[in-house]
C-alpha cells in the first residue's frame, strides 16, 4: 500500500501529511471498488464485535471462548475507534473481565489479549462512565484504555502474583504492558507506577508479594517476557521522570540497574537480551549516567562485548545465538560512543514507505508491538492512516521516511509509463500501424 497519509512524529504526537494513493491488499485503490471492499471488511469486523459483545456473557464456556476468539480476530484486523459504540465497548470489557476472573486458562488468555487489542483500537479515550440517561455523542471520546486499565488491573495483578501457568502469566503481563503503554496521556502516572511495580515483582520476586511464606521463582521464559514488558512501559515515563524527582535519582535506580545487570549473566539468552535492551533504554533516558553509575555502566559495557563475541562450538545452544551477538554488538557500540542504533521495517504490504526507529526507546517499542500484534501490525498501521486516526501504539513513535515514500512512488510511476508504452506498441502492431 502506498500510504495516502504517512505518520509523522511531532512532540510525541501523531500528525499526518498527504502523500500518494492506496494500492495495498486491503485498500487496492483510492477510489471505486478497492475502498468499497475495504469498508465492507471493516463493517464485517464491527458486526463481529457487536455479536461478541453479547456472546461473551453466555453461560456456556465454549460459547464464550468462541466469542473471544472471534473478537480477537476482528481486533487484530483494523476497526476504527468511532465504529465501536460506548455500549459495546463496555459490554466487551465487562465480559472479558469476567472471563479473566472466572474462566479457564484458555478463555482467560483470549480475554487478556482481547482487552489489550481493544485498548490499541480505542486509544486512551475517557475514563468516565456513561449514565443510562445520557445520549451518546459519537464525536466525544469514549471509554478507552483508561477504563480498561481501571477494570483489568486488579485481575491481572492477581494472575501475576499467584498463577503458576506460564502461558497465562505471559498473556497477563503483555496485556498489562500494552494497556499501560496506550494509556500514556494520563496527567498522573499512578497506573504506570502500579504497572511497573507489578511487573518488577516478577523480575525480582523478592520485591513482590510472598506466597506460602516464600518468594516465587520466575521461569526464564516468563522472566524474559516480564523484562520486555517492563521496558516497554518504562519508555512512556520520559516526561514523568521530570515530575517525579525520586524516580530519576541515582539512588532510586541503582538497585534496579544492578539487578538488570545481573541478568546479563543468566543462562537464558532471551533473558540476557531483554535485560540488555532494558539497560540500553535506561542509559539512553539518562536514568543511569556515567557520573553517578560509572562502574555499573563499565561493567555492562564489558559484559556486552563478551556476549557480542560469544563463540559457537560444541555444547553451545543455537537458540537466539546470532540475534544475541547482533544485539550486544549494537549495545557495545552504543555504550562506547553513544551511537544511536537504527532499525526499519516496511510500513505496507507493497513496500511503499518504512517505519524507522533510531533510538533504543523506539526499537524496543517497535519490536514489542510487532511481536504482540503479529499479523495485525500492518492492518493497524495502515487502517489508522487511511482513517486519519492517531495510532496510539505506532503513530506517536515512528516516522515513515519521506525519501523512501518518494522513491517508491517514483518507481511506480516509471513502471506505469513503461507498461503504457508497451501497450501502445502492442496496439499499434495489432492495428497495422507503423512504429
Amino acid at each position: 500500500m502506498v500510504m495516502g497519509k504517512f505518520i509523522r512524529r511531532s512532540n510525541g504526537h501523531a500528525s499526518s501529511s498527504s502523500s500518494s494513493v492506496l494500492d495495498g491488499e486491503d485498500t487496492s485503490s483510492a477510489c471505486g471498488g478497492g475502498m468499497s471492499i475495504y469498508y465492507q471488511k471493516i463493517n464485517q469486523r464491527v458486526a463481529v464485535l457487536e455479536k461478541a459483545a453479547v456472546s461473551v456473557h453466555e453461560s456456556r464456556a465454549s460459547t464464550r471462548e468462541a466469542a473471544l476468539a472471534s473478537l480477537v480476530g476482528a481486533l487484530e484486523g483494523f476497526v476504527p475507534a468511532h465504529s465501536i459504540g460506548w455500549h459495546h465497548r463496555g459490554e466487551i470489557v465487562r465480559g472479558c473481565c469476567a472471563s479473566i476472573k472466572k474462566g479457564a486458562a484458555k478463555e482467560a488468555r483470549l480475554a487478556l489479549r482481547a482487552v489489550a487489542l481493544l485498548a490499541v483500537t480505542l486509544g486512551p479515550g475517557s475514563k468516565r462512565r456513561i449514565l443510562p440517561a445520557e445520549t451518546y455523542n459519537p464525536l466525544e471520546p469514549g471509554p478507552g484504555s483508561k477504563k480498561i486499565m481501571a477494570e483489568t488491573f486488579p485481575l491481572v495483578s492477581r494472575i501475576l502474583e499467584a498463577s503458576t501457568d506460564a502461558s497465562l502469566v505471559i498473556a497477563a503481563l503483555e496485556s498489562l504492558a500494552v494497556v499501560a503503554f496506550v494509556d500514556v496521556a494520563a496527567e498522573n502516572m499512578d497506573d504506570t507506577e502500579a504497572c511497573m511495580k507489578a511487573l518488577w515483582g516478577l523480575i525480582r520476586p523478592s520485591t513482590g508479594p510472598k506466597l506460602a511464606g516464600a518468594a516465587r521463582k520466575t521461569s526464564p521464559h516468563v522472566l524474559a517476557a516480564a523484562v520486555s514488558a517492563w521496558t516497554l512501559v518504562l519508555t512512556t515515563t520520559d516526561g514523568w521522570k521530570k515530575k517525579k524527582a525520586a524516580s530519576s535519582s541515582p539512588t532510586a535506580w541503582r538497585d534496579t540497574a544492578a539487578h538488570l545487570a545481573s541478568l546479563l549473566h543468566s543462562e537464558s539468552r532471551a533473558v540476557r537480551m531483554a535485560a540488555g535492551e532494558a539497560l540500553a533504554v535506561t542509559i539512553e533516558m539518562k536514568l543511569l549516567t556515567r557520573d553517578s553509575h560509572g562502574a555499573l555502566i563499565s561493567g555492562v559495557a564489558a559484559r556486552a562485548s563478551e556476549l557480542a563475541s560469544e563463540a559457537a562450538g560444541a555444547g553451545v545452544g543455537k537458540a537466539n545465538f546470532v540475534a544475541q551477538k547482533e544485539l550486544f554488538k549494537t549495545i557495545a557500540t552504543f555504550l562506547a560512543g553513544g551511537k544511536a542504533p537504527a532499525s526499519s521495517v516496511r510500513a505496507s504490504s507493497s513496500h511503499h514507505g518504512r517505519l524507522t526507529a533510531s533510538t533504543w526507546t523506539d526499537i524496543v517499542r517497535l519490536n514489542f508491538l510487532r511481536r504482540f500484534l503479529g499479523g495485525g501490525f500492518l492492518p493497524h498501521l495502515q487502517g489508522k492512516v487511511v482513517m486519519g486516526e492517531e495510532a496510539p501504539l505506532i503513530g506517536q513513535v515512528f516516522v515513515v521516511k519521506d525519501d523512501d515514500m518518494a522513491m517508491d512512488q517514483k518507481k511506480k510511476v516509471e513502471k506505469q509509463r513503461t507498461l503504457n508504452k508497451e501497450r501502445q506498441i502492442a496496439s499499434d502492431l495489432k492495428h497495422g500501424s507503423s512504429v
